[in-house]
């Protein structure tokens, strides 16, 4: 950072009335929305140091108006990493308070504010995922605690519920891989959370209702409005999370239910209800369906010869396992399924720019969106930021393997689990020596898993889709191949 320079607002377009239009394009592809901003600011920067060609280098942070509210965009692996530990005592340079004498904090960033409007009325308290420190720091060490054993007695449930899953698919036949995982997830969650499956009346409830629920929170139209004549999507969300706390409350009050969340432990039965509406929601199954089929299309399509799949059962029991570790965490960088997180900022703040760059002044009230889409792909941390290298994670590497599960003192508490589900699911597939075959042709998915290293930002827009999770916006079908040996 030039100490010379003077801290000044992020770049970008802050107009009021751009701000319909910005909300609109930040939903409709937040990577095209995220890097015309950064390539605009380049160009600027390169018009004001008269018209130097050279300078190339976007800024790291830039400010877009979503939604009526200041944001300060964040594509920086540091800033992000940095972000996420203020707080926890991990010593950092890149975040500073803007006011001499004043110093940052546990309340210098804040989840519940700047989820209020989007979360508060589908996901209420209880709730870890909005809770801010130190309350969050209580509640995690006692979560912690309960879920450490509730992955690894759980394998043995995932396990059962892939095999059965994959004995539907005929050998010779053929599948939608996104809608396969995502019916694939419900069977995993409902079945290892609330000890459902597909032949429970609930199991179907519980499925529909969460759907209804995601439409309501993911709608442009944030109002809750019920007239005889027309109800909100909005209003239908709420409607359905209520019916969901009762369907819950009874499901896992019930003494016969022998849910292995209710088993004995430092979280308080009603603390474990609220949360459940989250393990079991359907963003949290759209985000394991993301996260498997990117690793199932890297495991079994990428384009090296041999294939991955075919490497990783060479390997054999020792080294298998941890050439698969790896693909699966080079999948977590490259095709994060959530695209960020927000934060809300109280107090003004400093954040550290490149050499030649003023820092970024972000001042109190404004969010900071951390995009880890682009924070997993910078290239002052990885070499090759945009291309899959499935031995990057082989080695120990003081980088880390992205974001996928955020960072820091919030950092997913459901990370161990959804690996263990991706692994598991991964490891079935490839000792029922079951080949997945086809081909991937949309540039943005190539572009998305790694496999195209120049794909053209508006590919990404024209392929997937980023909200509420990533996925391909198309089908990609898969033949079934099983060895008959």
């Amino acid at each position: 950072m030039s100490k010379d320079l003077q801290p000044q607002l992020p770049q970008g377009d802050f107009s009021v009335l751009s701000t319909l239009s910005q909300s609109l394009s930040f939903h409709s592809s937040p990577e095209s929305f995220i890097s015309s901003r950064i390539q605009h600011a380049a160009l600027q920067k390169a018009e004001q140091d008269e018209g130097q060609a050279h300078v190339r280098a976007g800024p790291q942070v830039v400010r877009a108006r979503i939604l009526g509210r200041n944001v300060a965009v964040v594509s920086s692996h540091q800033l992000c990493k940095d972000v996420l530990s203020v707080g926890s005592g991990i010593s950092q340079s890149t975040v500073t308070a803007a006011v001499e004498g004043e110093s940052i904090g546990p309340s210098t960033f804040v989840a519940q504010p700047a989820y209020k409007e989007l979360m508060a009325d589908f996901f209420p308290p209880p709730n870890i995922l909005l809770e801010d420190l130190p309350t969050h720091e209580q509640k995690r060490n006692a979560w912690n605690e309960h879920l450490q054993s509730f992955t690894e007695d759980s394998t043995p449930v995932i396990r059962q519920i892939v095999v059965e899953h994959i004995g539907t698919w005929s050998n010779g036949g053929n599948i939608d891989l996104y809608e396969s995982m995502k019916d694939l997830s419900w069977l995993i969650l409902l079945g290892v959370f609330l000890q459902l499956g597909p032949k429970d009346k609930e199991f179907g409830t519980v499925e529909s209702l969460q759907e209804t629920l995601l439409r309501g929170q993911f709608s442009l139209f944030p109002v809750s409005i019920n007239t005889p004549l027309w109800r909100s999507s909005r209003s239908k969300g709420i409607d359905a999370r209520r019916k969901l706390q009762t369907l819950l409350k009874s499901h896992l009050g019930a003494e016969s239910s022998g849910c292995p969340l209710l088993r004995t432990s430092r979280v308080e039965r009603d603390d474990i209800v609220a949360n459940a509406l989250l393990f079991t929601s359907s963003i949290a199954v759209k985000a394991l369906s993301s996260l498997l089929t990117a690793s199932l299309l890297n495991i079994f399509l990428h384009p090296s010869e041999p294939s991955l799949a075919s490497r990783i059962r060479s390997e054999g029991a020792t080294n298998g396992p941890i050439l698969l570790d790896s693909i699966l965490l080079e999948t977590e960088r490259l095709s994060p399924p959530v695209v960020g997180v927000m934060r809300r900022v109280q107090q003004d703040i400093i954040l550290a720019s490149p050499e030649g760059q003023p820092p970024n002044l972000v001042p109190r009230g404004w969010d900071i969106w951390l995009y880890f889409v682009g924070a997993g792909r910078d290239k002052d941390v990885y070499p090759l930021p945009n291309k899959f290298l499935p031995e990057r994670f082989i080695s120990p590497t003081e980088t880390g393997p992205g974001f996928a599960f955020g960072s820091g003192a919030k950092t997913c508490l459901g990370m161990d689990i959804t690996r263990q589900i991706v692994r598991t699911v991964a490891a079935t597939i490839l000792e029922a020596g079951i080949e997945l075959e086809g081909e991937v042709k949309a540039e943005g998915v190539r572009g998305w898993l790694g496999w195209n290293d120049s794909a053209a930002v508006d590919a990404f827009a024209k392929d997937l889709k980023q909200l509420p999770c990533q996925r391909p916006k198309d089908p990609i079908r898969l033949r079934i191949r099983r060895d008959n040996k």
